[in-house]
């Protein structure tokens, strides 16, 4: 999960950022500034977002099932991750 989680993480900022994004990342995690909830709320958080751009006559409830499959949480756990990054962001 972790190594999975971390190489998730590399792909989508290589997308961003380009191939050199792979080593930044990498060192990152080795020092111990990126932890796996941080890594695996972001991913969730994109996921939904990208659900939701992709997919919007889809129920978010069937995002968040979808969600809580992939991650191996429940979906009250994946509902936390998104709806607490929104409430924060928004104050």
């Amino acid at each position: 999960m972790v190594q999975d989680s971390k190489g998730k993480l590399i792909k989508e900022i290589t997308k961003l950022c380009g191939n050199e994004s792979k080593g930044v990342v990498n060192t990152l995690y080795d020092e111990g500034l990126l932890d796996n909830n941080s890594i695996r709320n972001y991913l969730i958080r994109k996921d939904f977002d990208d659900a939701l751009k992709n997919n919007n006559a889809e129920l978010i409830k069937n995002i968040f099932i979808d969600i809580s499959n992939n991650y191996n949480i429940s979906i009250r756990q994946a509902q936390r991750v998104v709806y607490d990054y929104i409430k924060k962001k928004c104050q």
